[in-house]
């Protein structure tokens, strides 16, 4: 429960141990409690029936519905899946879209995962130094010439949702040049590009309270905080996007960011959506 706390008033801005700090605790106690008994049902579904399972029971509870457009990925043998990262929810609905039980994701492995740990069995952890990060590489690849699948969102962190902000396109530039790595390390890996939208909702990323934070990019994460407290906040269902199969090369990011640019175009603006008669 503590690591939600910390998690949620983080995202208002309030890190430092204050006497605010020890009120808006006291505030978060009560949502955060429930979100950490949510968690720890998504975990023993996890658990019992498998990360697939688990994923669509932890949407079913914030987001209303999942829409998937776009050729399925295989469901057995190994695959790479690149994908943006809208906020928090993005993971579990690829997880459910995807269907395999023999999903690693690469993530960083933050204490609230760490107190999960039948999902953290399917987490490899980011390396904070550079022979860190080359070793998360090495046992990413070690999965796919397994057979496994990986799922890696390369922004690294919160990005703008496509169907909220038109900047989400610029978003591509900074993805990570370890997919070029991938090609080099695993040639021939088959590779599929997603695209995830409508994860964020308006009424969340507008709401007055993010008018706390300053950066855009804290303003998203706030609102993914709020989405949380406030699960009623999300009317749309979350959408993925995939991209045809490709193989994995040496110029693998300017591949998938092509197909990123093409599948983000694809996407309705909510605003647009809301004006239509």
């Amino acid at each position: 429960m503590w690591c939600n706390i910390h998690d949620m008033l983080r995202g208002f801005g309030i890190t430092q141990p204050s006497w605010i700090y020890g009120i808006a605790a006291l505030v978060a106690r009560l949502p955060a409690r429930r979100f950490a008994e949510q968690l720890l049902v998504f975990d023993e579904l996890v658990g019992k029936a498998g990360l697939p399972t688990g994923s669509r029971w932890i949407c079913s509870q914030f987001a209303p519905g999942l829409r998937i457009d776009g050729p399925q990925p295989p469901r057995t043998g190994p695959l790479l899946v690149v994908a943006n990262h809208p906020g928090l929810l993005d993971a579990a609905a690829l997880i459910a879209a995807l269907g395999r039980t023999d999903l690693k994701i690469i993530a960083i492995a933050r204490p609230l995962l760490r107190a999960l740990p039948n999902t953290a069995a399917a987490i490899i952890p980011v390396g904070t130094t550079p022979t860190g990060r080359m070793a998360t590489l090495r046992m990413a690849i070690r999965h796919l010439q397994q057979g496994g699948a990986v799922l890696t969102f390369p922004a690294g962190r919160i990005e703008p949702d496509p169907a909220l902000d038109p900047t989400a396109m610029m978003s591509l530039a900074e993805w990570s040049t370890s997919l070029d790595l991938f090609g080099r390390l695993s040639p021939d890996i088959p590779v599929v590009t997603a695209i995830v939208s409508d994860v964020q909702a308006p009424a969340a990323l507008h709401h007055p309270l993010t008018r706390l934070r300053r950066e855009p990019s804290e303003r998203r994460w706030l609102a993914a905080i709020l989405q949380v407290l406030w699960p009623h906040l999300a009317t749309n269902p979350v959408r993925i996007r995939w991209g045809p199969p490709l193989v994995a090369n040496t110029s693998l990011r300017s591949t998938v960011q092509v197909v990123a640019e093409q599948l983000i175009r694809q996407v309705t603006p909510v605003e647009y959506r809301e004006t239509r008669p």
